[in-house]
């Protein structure tokens, strides 16, 4: 009987104890750190040489001066994880920019000093591996480049004549060029071969596709823009009197914010369409207006660049009148109050918003 009621007690003490450690707080741990606070950049190109990044938070240029890419920086894109920046030069070559480095890698494509390839519209895939770019060359022919953004090599050649505005659908699998001709040609991505041709009504300045990847809409000289049904290719509408530059569609796909010039007053526009119902809502003057002697300056947008929140657009463009100024155009959408940001020494050419 002893030996039992020791084995009980010892049993008792070891259950208490067991208890007493599991009833006992833990330990505390230190809370883990919070991923620190990205900021969001437009990464605007100046005709200067180098690309200025834009605190949109401030709208203040930050490093001004500090990644130079070489004469004639046009288009640029950013790859989707906000690490890298590809600038089409003028002329023979891109500019590959690894943001948090600030180093920067050019792509030649032709290494013929008389036989030069001049770049126009550029394109990024949706999975950031390859960027498409324009290339006209009478030499030795037109063509789209795919760049292989994990070599920074030009891996692969589309054979397009006259190459000028290309665009991407949201899942990667159609790239869209249009020509100078008015023609826009569908291209396979998975062998990029072309697979269709839509008429347009007129050579392309601008597109854009919506973010469900059901319509593209182009932009021309006539100031109208093209609606495109990609499942149907072909136009399905024309929206009027929207303007002539680049374009851009808000994130919920509810609008588009077109760039041009308004003749009646020779000053630079925004407009806003409603995708739903295809009209212009309003228009958003954009630089100065002349005198009326006509001897003054005047802001002709050209492209146009939206954050990924849809609250805030930014045009860059030139000014009239042979009067290089480097600015930029920040629009609130709510409010649609304008702010002018002064950038560089020279035109602003390209726009591309993304985290860092």
């Amino acid at each position: 009987m002893h030996f039992q009621r020791s084995v009980v007690r010892r049993t008792i003490a070891v259950a208490i104890a067991s208890g007493l450690v599991l009833l006992a707080p833990a330990p505390a741990t230190a809370a883990p750190k919070p991923p620190p606070q990205q900021k969001e950049y437009a990464y605007i190109s100046s005709l200067d040489g180098h690309v200025y990044p834009i605190d949109t938070s401030t709208n203040e240029v930050r490093e001004i001066g500090a990644t130079a890419v070489g004469g004639g920086p046009d288009q640029v894109a950013i790859t989707p994880d906000n690490t890298r920046l590809y600038v089409t030069n003028a002329f023979r070559y891109v500019s590959a920019i690894n943001i948090a480095k600030r180093s920067v890698t050019d792509i030649l494509y032709d290494k013929d000093e008389l036989s030069p390839d001049s770049l126009y519209g550029e394109a990024m895939a949706p999975d950031g591996k390859h960027v498409y770019v324009a290339v006209q060359n009478p030499f030795d022919g037109d063509k789209v480049s795919v760049i292989d953004t994990a070599t920074n090599q030009a891996s692969a050649t589309i054979k397009v004549s006259r190459p000028d505005q290309v665009a991407i659908d949201p899942g990667g699998k159609r790239l869209y060029v249009a020509d100078s001709k008015g023609s826009l040609y569908v291209i396979n991505t998975a062998d990029n071969q072309l697979i269709a041709t839509i008429r347009l009504n007129e050579a392309a300045n601008g597109m854009a596709i919506s973010p469900d990847g059901k319509r593209l809409y182009a932009t021309g000289n006539s100031g109208n823009v093209s609606v495109v049904n990609l499942a149907k290719q072909k136009i399905v509408r024309t929206i009027t009197g929207a303007g002539t530059g680049g374009l851009a569609i808000s994130p919920n796909g509810k609008r588009a914010y077109v760039v041009g010039v308004n003749n009646k007053i020779i000053q630079g526009k925004v407009s806003v369409i409603n995708l739903k119902t295809n009209k212009v809502t309003k228009t958003i003057p954009i630089g100065d207006i002349p005198p009326s002697t006509g001897s003054g300056r005047y802001f002709r947008p050209s492209k146009v660049g939206l954050t990924p929140d849809g609250k805030s657009a930014y045009v860059v463009g030139s000014y009239g009148k042979s009067t290089p100024q480097g600015t930029v155009f920040a629009i609130n959408t709510a409010t649609d109050a304008v702010t002018p940001i002064t950038v560089g020494a020279n035109d602003t050419m390209g726009v591309a918003v993304g985290r860092l």
